[in-house]
């Protein structure tokens, strides 16, 4: 029987249990089978079929091959092969699972995505900050203990493994505002290491960073920052708003094209890659 264990309020979906959902709705409509005929058949609710194929549920292997005998599909055979491959690596837990909320979600995806695009109007994007500057990113205007900062400290640099990941690393598209790199979080000493640490990461293949600089005006990111995080095969995009008032996904066409549309104006508006290059190593040398 695909159990009906007990689920979390607040389960998402991540671009491989979805692409692990659909394949198994395809292999039931093949079938010429309804979710409630499959749910009859399986001994399970017909809600639970349904957020199986939407990839809101982390199946075990055992329920995988349930559900694939029940679609006469053989599981020493493809496609079953891979799907069940797929379920047991999905039964995994990473290590972004053990900090919760919609943080770890957010790390998920970005784990999985094959491209970040991120605008930042006040401070370096997370990805590409160093240990020190992440320290007092994590401490301003919180009261929290030090092996709270130890741990998130330690989260934010574990996070940055997907621009160095092999054989395919994150490719990352960084637009940072001027004010960012101006900002001395931490001091004049941490704000220089984060700069150098700019110039550094820039010569790698996968990371484009760009630099609005004050001059280009008023534009259409004002308020926020945000990111836009693609992935592999047809899974579509997906838009991410962090606030005071908290996160934001954004997964509707109409969300996701006008933070396209946005990205493209900072694009646009901001230095060259190599100009902006120029200018973090000249605040470097000469002070921001």
């Amino acid at each position: 029987m695909v159990q009906n264990h007990y689920m979390p309020r607040f389960t998402p979906a991540t671009p491989r249990s979805r692409r692990l959902g659909r394949e198994l709705r395809k292999l039931r409509e093949a079938k010429e089978l309804t979710g409630e005929e499959t749910a009859k058949l399986v001994r399970c609710s017909t809600s639970r079929i349904s957020r199986i194929e939407s990839g809101e549920i982390k199946l075990r292997p055992g329920d995988v091959m349930e559900l694939l005998v029940t679609y006469g599909i053989r599981i020493d055979e493809e496609p079953g092969t891979s799907l069940l491959e797929l379920a047991r690596d999905l039964r995994e837990e990473g290590w972004w699972q053990r900090i919760g909320g919609k943080y770890a979600t957010y790390i998920a995806y970005e784990t999985e995505a094959v491209e970040l695009k991120n605008f930042e109007p006040m401070l370096v994007p997370g990805l590409l900050q160093t240990e020190r500057y992440a320290r007092e990113v994590n401490i301003i205007g919180r009261e929290t203990d030090p092996e709270t900062v130890d741990q998130r400290v330690a989260a934010r640099m574990t996070r940055q493994e997907v621009l160095h990941r092999q054989p395919t690393p994150l490719r990352m598209h960084a637009i940072l505002s001027e004010a960012s790199l101006r900002t001395e979080v931490g001091g004049p000493e941490v704000l220089s290491e984060q700069l150098h640490h700019l110039v550094k990461v820039s010569r790698l293949p996968n990371i484009t960073i760009q630099v609005l600089r004050f001059e280009a005006g008023a534009h259409l990111a004002d308020s926020s920052g945000f990111a836009l995080l693609s992935f592999e095969q047809d899974e579509p995009p997906l838009g991410y708003i962090e606030t005071l008032a908290g996160e934001l996904f954004l997964e509707s066409s109409r969300d996701l094209a006008r933070l396209s549309a946005a990205y493209d104006n900072l694009r646009m508006l901001a230095r060259s890659p190599a100009e902006s290059i120029k200018f973090i190593k000249e605040l470097s040398e000469h002070g921001a």
